[in-house]
C-alpha cells in the first residue's frame, strides 16, 4: 500500500439497496460491479477502517458524519437505515470501494445528537472479504 493510500480520506459515500441492485461479484476477487441507483449521502466528515480479523474474517467499521438535519435529509437517512444494501466510499486518493457484497450486505445505524445537531451513520462488522473496488458494466 503506497502512502498516497495509508493517508487517503472519505470525501463521498452513497448508498444502493440491495432490492435496487444488480451485482455481479465472485468471492475472493478484488472488484465487484454494480447497477442500479445509488442514494448520495451529503457527508462532512467520515472515516472505515477496515483490519484482519481471526481466521479468515475482516473486521470492517465505519462512522460518517452528516450535517444536514432538513426533513428531505433526515427522511432519506431514515430509509436507508431500514434496509440492507452496499455502500460506496470515494476516497481522496481516487479510489472508489464498495462495502458489502450481495451475500453479505451492510445494515447502518444512525444516531442525532448535538448542538447543531448532526446524524452519525455507522457500522461494526465482520465480513468475509474486505471493501472491493468498483467497476462498471
Amino acid at each position: 500500500m503506497s502512502i498516497e493510500n495509508k493517508r487517503s480520506q472519505i470525501c463521498g459515500m452513497s448508498f444502493i439497496p440491495m432490492t435496487d441492485a444488480t451485482v455481479v461479484n465472485h468471492p475472493g476477487e478484488s472488484i465487484i460491479k454494480i447497477s442500479g441507483t445509488w442514494h448520495e449521502i451529503s457527508i462532512s466528515s467520515g472515516e472505515f477502517k477496515e483490519k484482519e480479523g481471526n481466521g479468515d474474517v475482516v473486521e470492517q467499521e465505519l462512522e460518517a458524519v452528516v450535517t444536514d438535519t432538513g426533513e428531505n435529509a433526515v427522511a432519506l437517512l431514515r430509509n436507508i437505515c431500514r434496509c440492507d444494501g452496499l455502500i460506496r466510499l470515494r476516497h481522496t486518493n481516487g479510489d472508489i470501494k464498495v462495502v458489502g457484497t450481495d451475500q453479505f450486505p451492510v445494515l447502518l445505524t444512525m444516531q442525532r445528537s448535538g448542538t447543531p445537531a448532526s446524524i452519525t451513520l455507522s457500522f461494526k462488522r465482520e465480513s468475509p472479504e474486505p471493501a472491493k473496488i468498483l467497476e462498471s458494466f
